[in-house]
């Protein structure tokens, strides 16, 4: 009998867990000015999980806990609202550099149908995004390793290229100094492409700045090339 309670109350703590989590993931996409569609919900529970489970294996990132994670996801939101706002559509790339555990690039590619392509030079970091990715049911995107220095591009597995000039969306996050990557993403979207840059809300505004969707910590903003 007492197994019995005591597993009824962790049942319950965990569905009360994951409860709390999806109120506050459609609660923060309608602060951000859309609807969190019920399996981009499931597909972002899943990277949560993923994330607690493979965070400090996989070196991925300081947070390990849910609500750190939660935060990170809750951030990549701001940049799904920004794609929203401006107006993406279906089948449309994505480059984003320097995706480390997946923020925001797995967050996009769980909230929009879009092709991201998340550029990762770490080989275990990159071995994370794949084993999300396909867990996530997105095998339309992919992983790439190497380096991107202005228009150049360095991989580190033979045979994996990238053109400048040809995605739609070009997003990076802690990787450049603000104003270097508007500079080196308008290098690689295409002619009307957005490069999304995560700033601080009393930055100034960018020439060419389309959209801004601000946050607790961050104003993230859209530039057209």
């Amino acid at each position: 009998m007492l197994d019995r309670i005591e597993g009824s109350s962790y049942s319950a703590s965990v569905q009360g867990s994951n409860a709390d989590v999806e109120q506050r993931l459609v609660a923060a996409a309608t602060r951000f000015g859309f609807e969190l569609e019920l399996r981009s919900v499931d597909r972002l529970r899943q990277l949560l999980g993923l994330w607690s489970r493979f965070g400090r294996a996989f070196n991925l990132s300081g947070a390990t806990d849910e609500t750190g994670l939660l935060e990170h996801v809750l951030e990549g939101l701001q940049v799904v609202g920004l794609a929203h706002r401006i107006g993406w559509r279906a089948g449309q790339v994505w480059l984003d550099v320097g995706s480390g555990a997946g923020f925001p690039g797995l967050v996009v590619a769980a909230c929009l149908e879009v092709q991201v392509t998340l550029v990762e030079p770490r080989e275990r970091r990159a071995s994370f995004l794949d084993l999300a990715l396909n867990h996530i049911g997105r095998r339309d995107c992919r992983v790439i390793r190497g380096h991107i220095e202005g228009k150049s591009w360095r991989p580190i597995r033979a045979g994996e290229t990238l053109v400048p000039g040809s995605f739609d969306w070009a997003s990076a996050r802690a990787v450049f100094a603000p104003d270097a990557w508007v500079e080196v993403g308008r290098q690689w979207v295409r002619e009307g492409g957005v490069v999304v840059a995560h700033v601080r809300a009393e930055t100034e505004r960018f020439e060419g700045e389309v959209a801004r969707v601000d946050g607790e910590r961050w104003s993230i903003r859209g530039v057209r090339d």
